[in-house]
C-alpha cells in the first residue's frame, strides 16, 4: 500500500487544491495506457481516495506488444477493485485512409472515447497523465511550428470539452520524479517503443533536441521553458478578460462586427477577438490569418469579402462586418403559389387573393413593403417564390427599361450577405416583385385592369 503521506501524492494532492482539478466527490475517469506517467497517476489519485474509472485505448499499432499493455492496465485496475472500460481500434490504418496525421489523429479517436465512456459512466473529470516535461515539450513544439502568447502558455492544468472537465494532476511534476516514485514502491509500468521513433516530432524534441540544449545552452532549460508557459498562462488570464470586454463592445445584437469600435481596440486585443470568432465557428486560426482577418474588419473597402477559412467569409459592409455562410452553387428551391392560395416559404407566408375590384382607396397607399396589387390576367394561375439567380433582371415600375438584379440590389444598398436570402416573386419566369422592395412594371394595376390580385407577405411565426 502506497502511503498518502509520501512527498510525490502530496505533490499531486497540491496541484489538484491549486488549481481546483477535482472535487471530493466527483467520480474521475483516469486515462490509463501503462506507461509510467498514466501509472503513477492512477496510484496517485486512488492513494487520495478519489472515486476512480479505468479506460484505456488499444490502438493496435504494436501487435501484441499493443495488446499486452491492454492487459497489463486491465490487471492494475483489477488489482485496485476499479471499473475498466477499453476500446480496440486499428488507429493507424484509420489515420492512412483518412489522408490525417497519425498523431493528430490518435488524439482526437482517444479523447472521443474518454468522453464518451465519461457521460456514460457519470464522470464529470478525466485525468490524463501529461507533466512538466511533457508541457516544456509542447512549448518547444509550438515556437519551432510558429506559434503566439496562447501556444507560449503550453498544456493547461485544466480544460473544459464538452462539459467535461479535462485535468492533468501530474502538471507539476517531472518524468524523472514519476519514474523515481515508482521504482522505489517497485510498481511496474509498460515501455513503449514507439516512444523512441524518431519519426515523431514529439520523440526529436525529447530525445535530441531538448539534450542538446541541456548540454550547450542551459541545463536548465525545461525549467527555462515552464517559467515561458507560466507566466504566459498567467498574462492569458488576464488578457482574455480584456479581450472579452472588447469582443462584447463591438459585437451587435445580431452578430456583425462594429468596424469603427474594432479598430479603436488594441492590435493584441483585436487578435483574439478574432481567434474567439474562429473558435466559434470552427474555424483554425493561424499568425497570418488572424493578422490579414483583423487588418480587414479595420479597413477593407465596403463590398467586399475575406475567404476566413472552412465555409465561412467575411463581408465589409459599410459600417459592419459580417459572417457569410458560404454554400455550394445550386438553383435556388422553389415553392409554387397557386392562385388563390396560400404557401410557406423562405422565412415567410404568402397569401394570393383575388379581387373583382380595386381596393377603394388610393393604391399607393393600400400597397405597403408587405402588400401589393397587381392586374391578375397578367400574371397567370400561379406565381413562385424563390431566390435570385444568376441572369435575373427586372423592369421596376415607375422606371424606364430594364436592369439586372444585381444592379438593382446595389442601388437600393442591399448588402451581399442578404442577398441570397431576398425572397422574389416570379410569374413566367419573370420577377413580379422584389418583396419589400419594388414590383414591375409588366403586372402593374392600369386603368384597364378589371381582375386584380393581392399578395400579402408575413414573416413566419
Amino acid at each position: 500500500m502506497i502511503s498518502p503521506g509520501d512527498e510525490f501524492t502530496q505533490r499531486v494532492y497540491a496541484t489538484i487544491k491549486k488549481y481546483r482539478l477535482i472535487r471530493t466527490e466527483e467520480t474521475v475517469l483516469a486515462s490509463v495506457s501503462g506507461g509510467p506517467d498514466s501509472v503513477a497517476l492512477l496510484h496517485a489519485l486512488h492513494n487520495l481516495g478519489f472515486s476512480l474509472r479505468v479506460a484505456h485505448l488499444d490502438h493496435q499499432t504494436r501487435g501484441e506488444a499493443s495488446q499486452t499493455d491492454a492487459e497489463f492496465v486491465r490487471s492494475l485496475a483489477q488489482t485496485l477493485s476499479l471499473p475498466f472500460h477499453m476500446e480496440s481500434r486499428p488507429v493507424e490504418e484509420e489515420a492512412k485512409a483518412a489522408g490525417a496525421n497519425f498523431e493528430e489523429y490518435a488524439r482526437n479517436v482517444r479523447y472521443a472515447f474518454l468522453l464518451r465512456i465519461a457521460k456514460e459512466r457519470g464522470c464529470s473529470v478525466i485525468a490524463t497523465g501529461h507533466h512538466g516535461d511533457d508541457r516544456a515539450e509542447t512549448v518547444l513544439i509550438r515556437v519551432l511550428r510558429g506559434t503566439g502568447p496562447l501556444g507560449l502558455s503550453g498544456l493547461p492544468p485544466l480544460r473544459m470539452s464538452e462539459g467535461i472537465r479535462i485535468v492533468r494532476p501530474l502538471f507539476e511534476c517531472t518524468r524523472t520524479q514519476i519514474k523515481h516514485w515508482l521504482s522505489e514502491l517497485g510498481v511496474a509500468w509498460r515501455r513503449d517503443a514507439s516512444n523512441a521513433e524518431q519519426a515523431f516530432l514529439r520523440n526529436r524534441i525529447r530525445l535530441e533536441l531538448l539534450p542538446l540544449l541541456e548540454r550547450n545552452y542551459n541545463t536548465r532549460v525545461r525549467n527555462a521553458l515552464l517559467r515561458l508557459a507560466e507566466t504566459q498562462r498567467c498574462e492569458n488570464d488576464l488578457l482574455e478578460q480584456l479581450a472579452q470586454e472588447a469582443w462584447e463592445s463591438c459585437v451587435t445584437d445580431n452578430k456583425t462586427i462594429d468596424r469603427q469600435v474594432f479598430s479603436q481596440i488594441h492590435e493584441s486585443l483585436q487578435r483574439r477577438c478574432i481567434l474567439r470568432l474562429g473558435w466559434e465557428y470552427g474555424v483554425q486560426c493561424p499568425y497570418e490569418r488572424t493578422k490579414d482577418a483583423a487588418a480587414f474588419i479595420c479597413s477593407a473597402p465596403t463590398g467586399t469579402f475575406f475567404d476566413f477559412g472552412g465555409d465561412i467569409s467575411l463581408y465589409s459592409g459599410r459600417t459592419h462586418t459580417e459572417v457569410v455562410k458560404r454554400t455550394e452553387e445550386a438553383e435556388a428551391s422553389v415553392t409554387m403559389l397557386l392562385i388563390p392560395g396560400e404557401a410557406k416559404a423562405m422565412g415567410y407566408r404568402f397569401s394570393a387573393r383575388l379581387l373583382d375590384r380595386a381596393p377603394e382607396m388610393d393604391l399607393r397607399k393600400y400597397c405597403t413593403p408587405r402588400r401589393q396589387v397587381f392586374d391578375a390576367d397578367r400574371v397567370g394561375p400561379f406565381l413562385e417564390v424563390r431566390s435570385r439567380r444568376d441572369g435575373d433582371r427586372i423592369r421596376p415600375f415607375g422606371m424606364e427599361g430594364e436592369k439586372k438584379l444585381q444592379d438593382y440590389f446595389v442601388d437600393i444598398g442591399l448588402p451581399a450577405p442578404q442577398r441570397d436570402a431576398q425572397p422574389l416573386l416570379v410569374a413566367n419566369n419573370r420577377i413580379l416583385w422584389v418583396v419589400g422592395y419594388a414590383t414591375s412594371a409588366e403586372s402593374a394595376v392600369y386603368p384597364a385592369t378589371t381582375r386584380f390580385l393581392e399578395i400579402e407577405v408575413d414573416p413566419c411565426a
